[in-house]
C-alpha cells in the first residue's frame, strides 16, 4: 500500500492533469497520468483519470472518418457529432492530424455552421492543429486565400487565426511567425475599408489583439493609414463590439506612437470638423468621446481651441430646429461634451456655450435617447443661476426631468443617460429625499438591477444612486474639525453650513426605505456574477452604511448580507482575483469586513452560520480590520472596536475550531489592542480574551511558563485593576477561568502583586466585579497540594479574611454572598476548624 507521502504526490499529479487536460494539453496530461499511475495505480483518482484519457483517444479516432463523411458526402450528423467530440476535448491521433487538416483547410465547400465550428474547435483544441494552419498562411499569397477562406467560412474559423498566430510553437521560428503577424494585420486593416462590410468586429478584434500582445511586431505598419482606419471604427453608428476593440487599440497606438500618434488624432479630428458635413463630424465627435478618456489633456486642448465650441452649437442648433435632423449629430456632439465633463474647464465651457441648447434638447426632444443624454450632460456642468433660488429650481427641475426620463426609459441608451445623470445629481441632499420618497422609482431601479450584469454600464450607475442615498456623512474627530476651521479662515472662507437633510436621522431613515425596498436580496443574487472590483466596491460601501444602524442588522443578516460580504471578500482577496493588490479593493475589503462585524455584533451567530458556511469564515476580513495601516497618518478605531466586538461574539460559541483559529490569527494584535489609550477598544480587547479563556489554548498562553505568558498575565493583572468597571469585569472574568487550571494559579501566585490584586477585585463597590474576585480566590486556595497550601499562605499575609468579611458586609447580591461565605469556609477549612466557626458566625 502506497503511503501517505506517495499517495498525496500521486493526488497532485491527478489534479494537475486535469487542469492540462481541460486546458487542451492532453500530451501532458498523459504524461502526468503516468507518473500518476506508478505512484498509485489502484487510487480511485487515479484509474479514473486514466479512464477518461483512454476515452478522450478513443473518441479522438473517429474523428477523421466523421470529418470524412461530413467533408466529402455532407453528411451533417457525423459533422456534428464531429463537432461534439472536439468540443469535448477529444485529440485526433498524431497519426490523423494532417488528414483531418487537409479536409478542413483545403477544401472550400459551402459555408456552414458545421463547416465553421469544425474549423475552430479544430484549431483552438489541438497544438498540433495550429501547426498545419501556420504552414499554410508562411507565404504571403497563400496568408491572403486563407485568411478570406476562414472569413467566408464564419466566426469560429476567422478567430481560430488568432491563437495560431500567437502560438510560438506552432512556427519555425519568430521572423516567420512575426511576418505571418504583420501579413495578418494588413488583411484585417484592409477588410474594415470595406464599404459593404459585415462582421467588422472580427477584423477589429484581431487588431486589437495584435497590438496588445506585442505592438512591436507592427513595427513599421502602424502609420497615417492605420491609426486613421481604427479612428474610424469608433463610429456611434458602428456595433458597439467594433466600437469597444477599436477603443483598445487606439488606447495601444497611442501608446506606442506617444506625441506623434496624439498629433495624428488631433489632425483626424480637426479635418473632420472642418469639412463640416454631418458624417465628418460624427465620426470626429465620436472618435474625440471614445479617446477623452485616454488622453484627456490632449483633447481637452482641442475642446478648448477658441471657436471649436463656439463654432459647434449653431450646427447643432440648426440641426435641432431642421426638418431633416440627424439624431446620430446630437448623440456624437452629446456623447463627446459628456466625456469633456471630466475636465473643469471644460464643464465650465460647456456652460457658458451650450448650456441653452442642452437645456433644449432635454426638455423638448422627441427623442427619448437625445432628451436622456442631453439631461446627463446638465447634470455634469454647472447651472448658469442668476441666484440662489434658481439654482434651486435648476436642480428640482433636472432631478424631476431625470426621473421622468429614468421611469419612461424604454431602450438600454436611455435608461444608462438617465440613471447616471440621476447618480451625479442625487448627490444632493434635497434630491436624495425626493428619490427615497418616490417608490416607483426605487422600483424601477431595483428591477433594472436585476436585469444588468457587470458589463452593463447601468449597474455602476444604479448602485451609485442607492450608495448616494445611505451614505452617512464622513466623522471628524475634534482634531480634524479644528484643522478644517483652521483652513477655512486661512483661505477666508465661510463655514459651509451643512444641510438638515443629510444629517444623521435622515440618512438612517433612508437606509431603512431602502432596505425594505429589498435591494440586499437583489446583491446576494448578482454576487453569482463576476463583479468588478469598482462594483464590488460600492455594493459593499452601501452594505456598510445599511449595517451602521443597529436595528437594520437582523434584517441585513436575514437577507444573506453576510454570505454577500464573504463573498466579496473573498473574490477580492484571491490572488488571481480582478485587483487583489490595488487600492480600490483593499478599501472595498475594509468596508465589507467593517459592515461585517457590524452585523456580526448584533445576531446570534447560531442563526447566521452553518456547516455551508462555518463560522471560521468570518475570522479573517474580522482580525485584518485589528491590524493598523501603515499607509494611513490617523487610525480610526472604530472599525476595531467593533471588530473586537464581533470576534468576541463569535468566540462565544461553543466550537473550538472557531476559538483556535482566533488565538492563532487575532492574538498579537489583540495583545498590542490591550494597551490601547482608547478605553472602549482596550475593554472591547479583554472583552475578547475572556471569552477565549474558556479554551486550553487560551489559558497557556499565560501558564506554559514561559516570559511571554508572565508578561501576558501581568498586564492583564493591570486591566483587572483599571478605572473603567467593564474593563475590570471582564479581565476578572478572563483570570476566574484561568485559576481554575493549576498551572494559571501557580502563575498568579508567582506575580509579585498577584493575590493582592485578586483581593483589590473582591473588595471592589461593583458587585459584579466582586464576584469574580471573590470566584479567583477561592480557585487558588482550593487548587490541589503545594499550590493550594502557597494560595491560603499569601491569600493571610495579606489579611485576606478581613478584606473578604469588610466586602461581604457592604454586598447585597445574594450570589455573591453565597460565593464569599464559600471562600471563607475554604480558607477556614485548611487554617483550622476553630477559626473556621468564629468567623462564618461573625
Amino acid at each position: 500500500m502506497a503511503d501517505s507521502t506517495t499517495t498525496q504526490r500521486a493526488e497532485e499529479l491527478v489534479t494537475q492533469a486535469r487542469a492540462c487536460f481541460e486546458q487542451r494539453q492532453l500530451q501532458k496530461a498523459t504524461q502526468l497520468a503516468k507518473e500518476a499511475a506508478s505512484l498509485a495505480p489502484t487510487n480511485q483518482n487515479v484509474q479514473a483519470l486514466v479512464q477518461s484519457l483512454s476515452n478522450a483517444d478513443s473518441n479522438g479516432s473517429q474523428i477523421l472518418s466523421l470529418v470524412k463523411s461530413y467533408v466529402e458526402n455532407g453528411d451533417e450528423k457525423d459533422g456534428q457529432e464531429a463537432v461534439k467530440l472536439l468540443k469535448q476535448h477529444a485529440a485526433v491521433p498524431t497519426d490523423q492530424v494532417t488528414d483531418v487538416a487537409h479536409l478542413l483547410f483545403d477544401h472550400d465547400g459551402k459555408p456552414t455552421d458545421i463547416r465553421d465550428q469544425l474549423t475552430g474547435a479544430f484549431v483552438v483544441n489541438s497544438a498540433a492543429a495550429r501547426k498545419q494552419l501556420a504552414s499554410r498562411i508562411q507565404v504571403g499569397t497563400e496568408a491572403t486565400r486563407y485568411f478570406r477562406l476562414l472569413w467566408r467560412r464564419g466566426e469560429y474559423s476567422f478567430n481560430s487565426i488568432l491563437p495560431v498566430l500567437l502560438d510560438a510553437g506552432a512556427w519555425p521560428n519568430a521572423d516567420i511567425q512575426t511576418q505571418a503577424k504583420r501579413d495578418a494585420f494588413l488583411l484585417a486593416l484592409g477588410k474594415l475599408l470595406d464599404p459593404a462590410l459585415e462582421h467588422g468586429e472580427w477584423s477589429m478584434t484581431l487588431i486589437a489583439r495584435l497590438l496588445t500582445s506585442n505592438a512591436h511586431d507592427m513595427a513599421g505598419l502602424i502609420d497615417r493609414d492605420a491609426f486613421e482606419i481604427v479612428l474610424a471604427q469608433l463610429d456611434i453608428r458602428l456595433d458597439a463590439k467594433i466600437r469597444a476593440q477599436a477603443t483598445l487599440a487606439v488606447a495601444k497606438l497611442l501608446e506606442e506612437t506617444c506625441e506623434e500618434g496624439e498629433a495624428i488624432f488631433m489632425d483626424y479630428i480637426t479635418n473632420g470638423v472642418a469639412k463640416g458635413h454631418n458624417d465628418e463630424l460624427i465620426v470626429a465627435f465620436s472618435a474625440a468621446a471614445s479617446v477623452f478618456p485616454l488622453v484627456p489633456q490632449t483633447v481637452a486642448k482641442l475642446f478648448l481651441t477658441p471657436g471649436f465650441l463656439e463654432g459647434l452649437v449653431p450646427v447643432l442648433e440648426r440641426n435641432s430646429m431642421g426638418q431633416r435632423k440627424s439624431h446620430r449629430l446630437e448623440q456624437a456632439a452629446m456623447e463627446l461634451m459628456s466625456a469633456a465633463c471630466v475636465d473643469k474647464a471644460c464643464r465650465e465651457s460647456i456652460s457658458k456655450i451650450a448650456y441653452n441648447w442642452l437645456d433644449d434638447v432635454a426638455h423638448t426632444s422627441t427623442e427619448a435617447e437625445a432628451a436622456s443624454m442631453a439631461a446627463l450632460v446638465l447634470a455634469k456642468i454647472p447651472p448658469k443661476p442668476e441666484s440662489e433660488e434658481s439654482s434651486v429650481s435648476h436642480a428640482d427641475d433636472l432631478s424631476t426631468l431625470l426621473v421622468n426620463l429614468t421611469l419612461n426609459a424604454s431602450s438600454p441608451a436611455e435608461q444608462q443617460s438617465s440613471i447616471e445623470g440621476l447618480a451625479y445629481t442625487s448627490l444632493q441632499p434635497k434630491i436624495k429625499a425626493d428619490i427615497v420618497s418616490n417608490s416607483a422609482l426605487l422600483k424601477k431601479l431595483i428591477e433594472r438591477l436585476k436585469s444588468t450584469t457587470t458589463a452593463d454600464p447601468c449597474t455602476f450607475g444604479t448602485l451609485t444612486i442607492f450608495s448616494n442615498l445611505v451614505s452617512y456623512r464622513p466623522a471628524q474627530s475634534e482634531e480634524q474639525q479644528k484643522m478644517s476651521q483652521l483652513k477655512n479662515y486661512a483661505e477666508a472662507k465661510k463655514q459651509e453650513e451643512q444641510d438638515p437633510l443629510d444629517d444623521e436621522k435622515h440618512v438612517t431613515a433612508r437606509c431603512k426605505t431602502v432596505l425594505d425596498a429589498d435591494l440586499v436580496p437583489v446583491l446576494v443574487a448578482a454576487a453569482r456574477s463576476h463583479y468588478t472590483v469598482t462594483i464590488l466596491g460600492i455594493a459593499a460601501k452601501v452594505l456598510h452604511a445599511l449595517a451602521r444602524e443597529q436595528k437594520h442588522r437582523g434584517k441585513l443578516a436575514q437577507q444573506g448580507a453576510v454570505k454577500l460580504l464573504l463573498q466579496t471578500i473573498d473574490r477580492l482577496q484571491t490572488p488571481t482575483g480582478p485587483a487583489s493588490s490595488s487600492d480600490s479593493a483593499t478599501a472595498a475589503i475594509h468596508l465589507a469586513a467593517h459592515a461585517l462585524a457590524r452585523i456580526l455584533i448584533s445576531v446570534d451567530p447560531h442563526h447566521v452560520f452553518s456547516r455551508a458556511m462555518p463560522a471560521i469564515s468570518a475570522l479573517r476580513p474580522l482580525t485584518l480590520l485589528l491590524t493598523p495601516d501603515t499607509t494611513s497618518e490617523t487610525r480610526d478605531l472604530l472599525p476595531v472596536f467593533e471588530s473586537l466586538l464581533a470576534l468576541t461574539n463569535l468566540a462565544s460559541l461553543e466550537d473550538d475550531t472557531v476559538k483556535d483559529a482566533l488565538l492563532r490569527n487575532a492574538w498579537d494584535p489583540t495583545q498590542d489592542l490591550l494597551l490601547s489609550s482608547n478605553k472602549l477598544v482596550q475593554r472591547a480587547a479583554v472583552e475578547l480574551v475572556c471569552n477565549l479563556m474558556a479554551s486550553p489554548a487560551g489559558v497557556a498562553k499565560y501558564a506554559d511558563g514561559s516570559a511571554a505568558a508572565k508578561q501576558r498575565l501581568h498586564i492583564l493583572l493591570a486591566l483587572a485593576d483599571a478605572e473603567d468597571d467593564a474593563t475590570r469585569r471582564a479581565a476578572g472574568g478572563a483570570l476566574a477561568m484561568l485559576t481554575e487550571w493549576d498551572a494559571a494559579a501557580k502563575a498568579v501566585l508567582e506575580h509579585e502583586r498577584g493575590v493582592a490584586i485578586l483581593l483589590d477585585m473582591c473588595a471592589d463597590d461593583a458587585d459584579d466585579v466582586k464576584h469574580r474576585g471573590l470566584v479567583c480566590v477561592l480557585n487558588i486556595v482550593s487548587a490541589p497540594g503545594d499550590i493550594g497550601a502557597k494560595g491560603l499562605e499569601k491569600v493571610l499575609q495579606n489579611d485576606g479574611v478581613e478584606e473578604i468579611k469588610a466586602s461581604l458586609r457592604e454586598c447585597r447580591d445574594p450570589n455573591v454572598m453565597a460565593v464569599g461565605v464559600e471562600v471563607l469556609k475554604a480558607i477556614l477549612a485548611k487554617d483550622g476548624a476553630n477559626k473556621g466557626k468564629a468567623i462564618t458566625q461573625s
